[in-house]
């Protein structure tokens, strides 16, 4: 069965395929300004290949723009009902996008959700308490999104900037949020209460896990029983020094399970080259080879032939003329690309213009979006944006079709599924997003299908009850679970 948002998923991205044919592989070209200058903003990837920009702008900060991948343009869409900078933006599973937190005059605790159908932004509930620019979001896969590291105000900034108490859950069915859980340690290190946790990146690992990249030990969050815990100890961990990563760092998962954390700064604006990798499957860090330079506020892409696109970065320099310490921030143009087949990093062309502190998006074309940020020392946002088209131009496998040659299925005997959509081939595994009756959290079975048609056994004396299936996401490799899940609704109910 389609849903009205796959259906037109699928008419868009063949228009997104005459599109991408234009383009040269391996080269940056210009794509249209937005309609102002951002940095810090967020940009979404939506269910129907635009990206939505928030936050960022200085002149008009509640508003919000669209990117259209077909025309290569943006146009306005809805005003936030709040102004915000520094916010998170994250893809809900039917497609909508939750907002939460930033700053305007103040640290914010709210939230609202913005519906690609009606463009408009909607308020929801509040937060327990406000987050700052430093707070990050993820999508669970029972659907909720876990917020955590973002601060409360800094009276003294030599004592730091607390933590918010709490991570939070948000739990879009009922639009209101609740406390996660407690972090494992708060005081182990120094800097831990205070910088270690504000803007930790937080990843979903295909084992159910959230990693929190905070130094110098990281933390897991299962959602399942709503706890954290300690995890490896990072190779960049220092007590005498504020974390890498959580400044300006990147933190990637790759096509093969593990976790990229590349570059970051100190708080000496000591900006970093090295880089290492998490492996879920033993919990601990390796150090890897170092990136061709080091970089701060540069983007990290993960592009769908599994290596990862490695864009910008500041370059902090202070020198004495004529007596006088003068400092300045000019952004680098320069990218780079990790191999995890070698383990290397590999220089690439540049880009049209230098920046940092902008975002980079991952097109349903293969191609990527780069937008906005800080162009020099001037702190004067841009709005520029260019495309930067792979080599390898890959684009986003699409489920259109998902049929089941039957609705009720009794238990001990089986049932078949046909799927059909763009960009699919016979070997591709498909993970599903399925909730059963009675519960109102769904969770995610990973490589539940290979092939474009298979049958599904159904173990006798299973319970009788539905089972909805809503999301699917198909792939190529077994090990990769990073994309997004395209919504479905198919119901098969098991009988006695």
């Amino acid at each position: 069965m389609i849903t009205l948002r796959t259906g037109l998923l699928f008419c868009f991205l063949l228009l997104y395929a005459f599109a991408a044919a234009a383009q040269v592989p391996g080269t940056f070209e210009p794509a249209g300004n937005m309609t102002m200058a951002r940095t810090g903003h967020t940009a979404t990837l939506l269910l129907n290949g635009k990206v939505l920009i928030t936050g960022g702008s200085r002149e008009r900060p509640a508003s919000a723009e669209l990117f259209d991948p077909v025309t290569n343009t943006f146009t306005r869409t809805g005003n936030m009902t709040t102004a915000r900078f520094g916010n998170s933006a994250t893809l809900l599973p039917d497609g909508r996008v939750l907002i939460v937190g930033g700053y305007y005059f103040g640290y914010l605790d709210s939230a609202e959700i913005y519906d690609p159908l009606t463009g408009i932004f909607t308020p929801t509930g509040n937060m327990l308490a406000p987050q700052h620019g430093g707070h990050r979001a993820v999508l669970l896969n029972n659907g909720k999104v876990l917020i955590a590291g973002g601060g409360a105000e800094c009276p003294n900034l030599n004592d730091g900037c607390s933590i918010a108490d709490y991570p939070e859950i948000y739990d879009s069915d009922t639009g209101s949020f609740s406390i996660a859980g407690d972090y494992a340690d708060r005081s182990a290190d120094p800097w831990f209460g205070t910088y270690g946790l504000v803007g930790a990146p937080l990843t979903l690992l295909p084992n159910d896990k959230v990693l929190i990249a905070a130094e110098p030990i990281a933390e897991l969050y299962d959602s399942t029983a709503g706890t954290f815990r300690l995890t490896g100890q990072m190779t960049r961990g220092s007590k005498d020094r504020v974390p890498a990563y959580q400044i300006g760092g990147t933190v990637t998962l790759l096509t093969n399970g593990k976790v990229l954390l590349a570059g970051g700064e100190h708080f000496e604006w000591d900006t970093i080259a090295e880089a290492e990798l998490y492996d879920p499957s033993t919990g601990n860090f390796t150090a890897i080879a170092n990136m061709s330079r080091p970089r701060v506020g540069h983007t990290a892409t993960l592009l769908r032939d599994g290596t990862v696109f490695i864009a910008g970065s500041d370059n902090f320099f202070c020198e004495f003329v004529d007596g006088v310490m003068r400092c300045g921030i000019p952004a680098s143009a320069s990218t780079e690309s990790y191999n995890p087949a070698t383990g290397t990093f590999t220089t690439s062309e540049d880009m049209i213009t230098g920046r940092w502190n902008h975002t980079a998006t991952l097109l349903m074309d293969g191609r990527i979006l780069i937008a906005g940020g800080y162009p020099d020392a001037g702190f004067s946002p841009v709005g520029s944006a260019e495309l930067y088209v792979p080599a390898v131009l890959i684009p986003t496998p699409v489920v259109s079709r998902f049929e089941l040659d039957r609705s009720v299925v009794a238990s001990g005997s089986s049932y078949s599924v046909e799927l059909s959509g763009s960009n699919l081939t016979p070997p591709m595994f498909f993970d599903i997003r399925v909730r059963r009756s009675g519960s109102n959290d769904p969770f995610v079975v990973l490589n539940w299908q290979r092939g474009l048609a298979a049958n599904h056994d159904v173990p006798a004396g299973i319970a009788s009850g539905s089972w909805t299936i809503t999301g699917v996401r198909a792939h190529e490799i077994e090990t990769d679970h990073t994309g997004n899940f395209f919504p479905v609704s198919a119901t098969i109910t098991v009988s006695q």
